[in-house]
Parts: C-alpha cells; sequence; structure tokens
C-alpha cells in the first residue's frame, strides 16, 4: 500500500491525524465522504479503500503549550510498569500509552522523561515485534535527543508515523488498531485530568467534546478486525464511553470557519459544533480513567 497520507484529503478538525486504511467492499470514488450533519467527517474512501481518520497523540497534545494546562507527571503511566504486561494484547494497548505519555511530556519540552519513554517504547516494540522501526537513522536521532533540545517534538512525531507506516505496510492491523486506540485512550485520560475547572468555552473542553466523531470512527475501524478476540474484548471495553459521546448534542454557530495551521494540515470548524456538559466531562472522565487503569493495570 502507498504512503499513510496519499491519495487523502485533510479533513481534520484537530492539529495532526493518523489515517488507517482498511478494505471496502464499495466501490466508492474518492468524491464519497462520511460527514455527520454537515460537520468535517472522519471518514473518507479513496481507491476502494476506507480510511479511518484517528488523533494522533502528539496531535491532540499539539495545542496544550500554548495553553494554560500544566504538566502533572501524575497523570503518565510510569514507565516500571512495562513488566506488567504480559499478553499481546497489553503489551500493544500499552505500547500506545506509552507513545501518548512520549508525546504528553515532549509537548512540555521535558527531556529525560522524553528519552525515558522513547527508551520504553523501543523496548516494548522489541517485544510486539516492530523493532524494525528503530532504524539506525531513528536511533541516532533518539540518542542525540538531548545535545539537539530543538528536534525532541520532531523525533517524538516522526517515531510513532513510522510506526503507524510499518504496521500498515506489513498488513499488521490488529496491531495497529490496539496501538492507535491505546494511544487515544491515554491522550483523552491525560486531557481530562488536566482539568481543574470546567469551561464549556475553553479549547481543552471543545477538543473532548469533538471526539464524539473520533469515537464513532475508531469504533467503525476497530470493527473491522473484531473477530479478533483481543479486538472485541477492547470493543467491549469501549462501550460505556461511546454511549455517553453518543448523548452530546451539537448547536448551531454563526459561521464556518477555515485555519491553516501547518503546510499540510487545516482546522475546519463547520457550522454546528459538538456540546458539553459538565455532567457529561465527569461522565467522560470517570469512564476513560476506569478503561485506562484496566489496561494500564493501574486499578
Amino acid at each position: 500500500m502507498n504512503s499513510l497520507l496519499k491519495h487523502l484529503r485533510i479533513l481534520v478538525i484537530i492539529l495532526l491525524t493518523v489515517s488507517i486504511a482498511s478494505c471496502n467492499q464499495n466501490n466508492s470514488s474518492e468524491e464519497d465522504i462520511f460527514e455527520d450533519d454537515g460537520d468535517v467527517g472522519f471518514i473518507t474512501e479513496v481507491e476502494s479503500q476506507t480510511y479511518y481518520l484517528i488523533p494522533s497523540p502528539e496531535g491532540l497534545f499539539s495545542f496544550i503549550r500554548d495553553g494554560d494546562l500544566k504538566y502533572v507527571k501524575d497523570v503518565l503511566n510510569p514507565t516500571e510498569n512495562m513488566d506488567k504486561y504480559i499478553d499481546t494484547r497489553s503489551k500493544e494497548l500499552n505500547f500506545g500509552i506509552y507513545s501518548a505519555d512520549l508525546a504528553y511530556v515532549a509537548s512540555f519540552n521535558k527531556y529525560q522523561e522524553s528519552v525515558d519513554y522513547l527508551n520504553t517504547v523501543r523496548t516494548l516494540s522489541d517485544e510486539i515485534g516492530i523493532s524494525a522501526v528503530f532504524d539506525e537513522n531513528l536511533i541516532g536521532r533518539i540518542d542525540n535527543i538531548i545535545d539537539n533540545q530543538d528536534s525532541l517534538l520532531k523525533v517524538t512525531s516522526d517515531s510513532y508515523f513510522s510506526i503507524v507506516r510499518y504496521l500498515e505496510s506489513s498488513n499488521r492491523t490488529k496491531t495497529l488498531a490496539l496501538i492507535v486506540t491505546g494511544g487515544w485512550i491515554e491522550s483523552i485520560y491525560v486531557v481530562t485530568n488536566l482539568i481543574d475547572n470546567f469551561n464549556p468555552g475553553s479549547d481543552a473542553v471543545q477538543l473532548l467534546a469533538d471526539q464524539k466523531l473520533v469515537v464513532e470512527n475508531l469504533m467503525s475501524y476497530l470493527d473491522q478486525n473484531k473477530s479478533d478476540d483481543n479486538i472485541q474484548r477492547t470493543i467491549n471495553d469501549l462501550k460505556n464511553l461511546q454511549k455517553i459521546y453518543q448523548g452530546l448534542q451539537t448547536e448551531q454557530v454563526e459561521e464556518k470557519t477555515q485555519e491553516k495551521v501547518a503546510d499540510d494540515v487545516v482546522v475546519v470548524g463547520g457550522n454546528k459544533k459538538i456540546v458539553i456538559t459538565k455532567e457529561q466531562f465527569e461522565q467522560i472522565k470517570k469512564e476513560i480513567a476506569k478503561i485506562r487503569n484496566k489496561i494500564t493495570k493501574n486499578e
């Protein structure tokens, strides 16, 4: 299959997105795009394949560098927990969780912590059979990360996307599904725990509300491999969270906006936005913590 982002239009409502291809039985054209009541959708069908767009951890955390959210080390999954993960499912999900933690510490320019989490990710990559991703060039960049601090975010982002591309090209869709799911779960867990006071107008709260689209997209992607027991267990773990998100409503906004935030990234605001109440926020925070702590064995 071609490179991860080829043949794909930018259809994102956050800063960075992982697109994942899955075989599609319909003969759809590039113009067949899924949308939700006028909002930009997260599924596009290209060349008889369906691409599922799911936020990368780096994308979810990119806004916090200029925001009011603080660095809280206690929200991370400690690297020493790695020895708890024995079976394949827990290793792959926690690989995604540690990848999200890496993106989080990198977003706050925590260099030593970034090295620690990079090393944890590298160790787990051996155990799940994807160590080939860390070629000499990438290992060299990681080893020199403290000497070249400006490359910190770039190295962490490149590492994550290299992993996604490698799993795609190797047709390891089940592993990819669990890694991406773990990364998303940890990202949402971290964000919910950084919000001290609920403010419906804040960027962080709106980011959480916008995950309503992502949850449906993520569940659709997992559903492609539901015959696998590890995937089905993960789907079951997420069903209550999906139900909470389905209860979020939309409201009309005055105008549609489009902002270019990078050379190849456009943030699009539709004429509707998803609204989350304080009660729904607390429900999501509680449920995501339950899911995450079950996976990390921090119960």
